[in-house]
């Protein structure tokens, strides 16, 4: 089957600024550890990452730019402060510990990284910011502890859920509170700056992003996940009758159906269904700067594979 890529665009300089204020707060983790450990916590970081000595720490070089650039549209259409004010700052801490731990998490569950001391030392210091940093953001909101709370249980309530659902929409819906814990900055700083129903749509937009990227992920992942059976959103893209066939033995079978009904094509105007809601979303909070980001993400054509 042909591969399937986001567009892409060059990023703007203040999103570039931004990103470079994310990444120092990963950083920074390591310097919370015994100091035994960060020399090799800030090594792992920069290999994890696939960062360079000579090109500096980019850990958010594994996101694309709507995951993170959402916080600096939002500040930046609404108040425009600046982002050394101490609480801007526990918001950036507590998106960048949430990005880390998304990507973390899921290699550790999954033994694609194994675990020791310091990577175990480093993941507790990363959830211990979080939640500290978002605890006093929320803090300042009204019943934002509460909304962190919810977020978080949310996430917990369905991380490990990995069930065969009645249908793609119901697996979806999953992964909007499996994305919980970093939806919820987006969240807490539009309850902050917007009206509630604003708020709403800015979690629903930032959502759409999300899912759209869970997609195109699971597409790109077909083959690794039929091999370890591992349910995927490309399940759903099977017959109802032939989805608990899912896995290794049925692989070959299964990729040829999906050669048939012309899958990439169907992943791919999802994929665009999803951002296109996302941008006009985006539109509609006259967040302009991200909904072109959101929009130079559709996928053009299939590459070749």
């Amino acid at each position: 089957m042909q591969r399937l890529e986001f567009g892409s665009k060059d990023s703007s300089d203040e999103e570039k600024d931004f990103c470079k204020l994310l990444n120092r707060s990963t950083l920074s983790l390591c310097y919370g550890l015994p100091t035994s450990l960060r020399t090799e916590a800030v090594l792992f970081l920069y290999k994890y990452s696939e960062s360079s000595l000579i090109g500096g720490f980019d850990f958010l070089r594994r996101y694309y730019g709507p995951s993170y650039s959402i916080l600096y549209w939002i500040n930046e259409s609404a108040q425009a402060l600046p982002w050394e004010d101490s609480w801007l700052t526990l918001l950036l801490e507590s998106h960048s510990c949430a990005l880390l731990l998304h990507s973390l998490d899921d290699h550790l569950s999954d033994g694609s990284l194994k675990a020791n001391h310091t990577i175990l030392q480093l993941r507790t210091e990363a959830w211990t910011r979080y939640a500290q940093a978002s605890k006093l953001f929320g803090k300042e909101i009204h019943g934002g502890v509460s909304i962190l709370d919810e977020f978080i249980d949310r996430y917990f309530k369905t991380i490990n859920d990995s069930s065969l659902l009645e249908n793609l929409e119901a697996h979806l819906t999953r992964f909007r509170s499996q994305m919980a814990t970093w939806s919820l900055q987006p969240y807490l700083l539009s309850r902050s700056y917007f009206s509630k129903d604003q708020a709403e749509v800015v979690l629903k937009m930032y959502e759409s992003f999300g899912i759209s990227w869970r997609l195109l992920d699971d597409y790109q992942d077909l083959q690794e996940d039929l091999e370890n059976e591992e349910i995927s959103s490309m399940t759903y893209f099977l017959p109802e009758g032939k989805r608990s066939e899912w896995g290794s033995e049925k692989k070959e079978e299964i990729i040829r159906f999906f050669q048939d009904i012309q899958l990439e094509k169907q992943v791919s105007d999802l994929v665009n269904s999803y951002l296109s809601d996302s941008a006009r979303m985006a539109d509609e909070l006259h967040l302009t700067e991200y909904s072109e980001s959101l929009k130079s993400l559709m996928i053009s054509e299939p590459s070749p594979a």
